[in-house]
């Protein structure tokens, strides 16, 4: 299946708060480049050890080859286990969504819609200067992460 995703949402979380980011800002704290997967890969894993994560989610808008538009969510836990749903949506002329199918029957256990979300949780030894390029760009994402408590 070939799609293209648009503007995600990466989401994690620890046993008392979640944690939202918006990857569409990153054109202006990363030199005017987007996320692209490489990236997203280090980031998430950066993020997941420095907030302790015990699951990271992801949503993305695609667009396949035929037109289909649909959101699709990711969800993978520290210890392995993955979630996955699609939902089609439909847009105007304008391309604003004006509707979002409520079935999901496109969900598993099994297959991610991203098949980047299995990198998530990976041990990465990071090099030094990666390091420091991380921990510089999570400065400057780090006012824009929305802190969501979680209730008991």
């Amino acid at each position: 299946m070939e799609h293209k995703a648009v503007n995600k949402v990466i989401s994690f979380c620890d046993e008392q708060q979640q944690y939202l980011l918006f990857t569409g800002m990153f054109p202006e704290v990363n030199g005017g480049k987007g996320i692209n997967e490489e990236l997203e890969t280090y980031f998430v894993n950066f993020l997941a050890e420095k907030y302790h994560a015990t699951a990271v989610a992801r949503a993305s808008a695609f667009v396949e080859e035929d037109q289909t538009a649909f959101i699709g969510m990711d969800i993978r836990s520290k210890d392995g286990e993955v979630w996955s749903q699609q939902n089609i949506f439909m847009v105007d002329d304008e391309d604003k969504v004006v509707s979002v199918d409520a079935d999901f029957i496109h969900s598993s256990n099994e297959n991610p819609i991203c098949p980047i979300v299995n990198t998530y949780f990976e041990f990465i030894d990071f090099p030094e200067d990666t390091l420091a390029y991380l921990n510089d760009l999570f400065e400057q994402v780090k006012p824009s992460i929305q802190i969501i408590p979680l209730e008991k």
